[in-house]
């Protein structure tokens, strides 16, 4: 039996319901606006909670109590407190409105804990101290904790906060005294960030053992002249960030010690390389290091070379390696034979040595990028071009062919490339995708190998599928210039494609 009611029937008593539902919520939003109605504090309290969960800092949340009555006490429930000294005239200030907040607030649960006081006085400790402990009994999920007195005195973390079972995320941004209870502490913790400053004392240690679920781990910070021995012991840890700046270049006293059998990657910044002992890490996959000074091997002692070769051999097992060339032109270089891909940054000539070396241990690397990423301002590159004849009438008494001699006898005047006598397997039969960032051509007398460097690869990578070059700006010849100049090498890829990108990267 057909329906009595056709597609098109529907249609239009569907259409009639939605228009009538939106003439009802128009007539309501009207008696609101009339009345004056407040729609905001008729949310549930959970709401509202969350929203001001959103704001800045606590002291903004309690200021929402002399909105209205439905106001007053909703802010003592909002899971996350920011509490920072900067915002108050005087500690005094300070500590009475944590003291009153947290009083308030009795025990419900805290979720976001964020206590900064940088302007403290030792007897200020033992308030912290019961501050940190009442989140703790509140379950705090997250702690971002900030504490620098006027002394030398450091604040020691409480014990209940080692081994609170709630916490999973912990930001100490300044130096703190952690003494580990011998069961171990953090038991819940996944992610641990540490920022180390620079305090009174010459020598910084800390010990964290047995933190049983840390999966994430960043050190940074500047301790300028002083010691710092770190040692961890985490068998969950996955990814490891440490990022120390020294302005006197002294990481040679940073003493690291990682003891981490699920580590998978790694990323390391710094002025040089310091003191690591990396164990259990097998399961590495994927290693950035950019350090950036110590650039030649002539400037280096053999304890850093020594460092070097050592640290390599530490994260030999990687697939993924990003590397600055520093100070391993000089030293030792592990076989990579999982290695992939590699990401090579360069600053400063012979740079193409260590590349080779590289390239030569890394049997199955199928994808090289090659960044020069440092950019001199144009002036200087204009200024390290080399020198062709500019007179017409000596170019016109001079042959093709001696014109060709004479440019060819310039470029070698500044050329260190050297051919290897034994081409590296992975050009052979792995290497698929080059990458060369920054390229500037054999104009500027600085930068002449790396155009000795493409003709290598293009030349003996037998599997090489696509060849990317990046430039920051040609004024000798164009784009097309360098690329015709590149097809006339010999290619020993017969599916090779070849793109050149020109981008201006150049500092001001």
């Amino acid at each position: 039996m057909d329906s009595p009611f056709s597609f098109s029937d529907d249609y239009a008593l569907v259409f009639q319901q939605r228009i009538r539902a939106f003439r009802e919520n128009l007539d309501l939003e009207s008696k609101c606006e009339a009345r004056g109605e407040d729609r905001i504090s008729q949310l549930p309290d959970a709401v509202l909670r969350h929203i001001l969960s959103f704001l800045p800092s606590t002291k903004c949340v309690v200021r929402t109590s002399i909105l209205s009555t439905r106001w007053k006490h909703i802010w003592a429930y909002v899971p996350n407190l920011y509490l920072d000294d900067e915002e108050f005239f005087s500690s005094a200030d300070f500590v009475a409105f944590v003291d009153r907040v947290l009083l308030v607030r009795d025990s419900s649960a805290i979720q976001k804990f964020h206590l900064h006081f940088n302007y403290c006085h030792t007897e200020d400790f033992s308030r912290i101290d019961g501050w940190i402990r009442t989140a703790v009994s509140c379950n705090v999920v997250e702690l971002d904790l900030s504490v620098d007195s006027d002394g030398e005195e450091m604040f020691e973390l409480p014990i209940s906060l080692l081994t609170c079972e709630t916490l999973k995320v912990l930001s100490l941004m300044s130096m703190f005294i952690i003494n580990v209870p011998t069961s171990g502490c953090f038991p819940s913790l996944k992610f641990l960030h540490l920022h180390f400053t620079v305090n009174c004392g010459y020598q910084t240690s800390m010990d964290l053992f047995d933190i049983p679920v840390l999966e994430h781990l960043s050190i940074y910070g500047d301790l300028e002249d002083n010691l710092l021995d770190f040692k961890i012991s985490a068998p969950e840890l996955k990814t490891l960030r440490i990022d120390m700046y020294s302005s006197d270049d002294l990481h040679w006293l940073y003493n690291f010690s990682i003891d981490a059998p699920k580590l998978e990657k790694l990323d390391l910044k710094g002025g040089s390389l310091s003191n690591f002992s990396l164990k259990n890490t097998k399961s590495l996959v994927e290693a950035d290091i950019k350090l950036y000074l110590d650039r030649n091997e002539y400037y280096v002692g053999e304890d850093s070379v020594n460092r070097a070769t050592e640290f390599l051999a530490g994260i030999s097992m990687v697939k993924y390696l990003s590397l600055s060339w520093g100070i391993y032109e000089a030293c030792t270089v592990p076989a990579f034979d999982n290695l992939s891909k590699l990401t090579l940054f360069l600053d400063g000539s012979h740079w193409w040595k260590f590349l080779m070396k590289l390239l030569e241990r890394s049997p199955n690397l199928e994808c090289l990028v090659i960044d020069d990423g440092f950019y001199p301002p144009r002036r200087q590159l204009e200024a390290e071009m080399i020198e062709l004849p500019e007179k017409k009438e000596e170019v016109f008494e001079l042959t093709k062919q001696e014109v060709e001699m004479r440019i060819d006898r310039e470029y070698r005047m500044f050329l260190n490339w050297i051919a290897p006598e034994s081409v590296p397997n992975c050009l052979l039969s792995h290497l698929k995708t080059i990458s060369i960032k920054g390229f500037k051509g054999k104009a500027y007398i600085i930068y002449l190998d790396e155009m000795e460097l493409t003709k290598y690869l293009l030349k003996n990578c037998r599997v090489l599928e696509k060849m990317t070059i990046y430039t920051p700006g040609l004024w000798r010849g164009t784009k097309e210039d360098i690329y015709s100049e590149i097809s006339m090498f010999e290619w020993g890829s017969k599916t090779v494609q070849v793109e050149l990108i020109e981008k201006l990267f150049y500092r001001c």
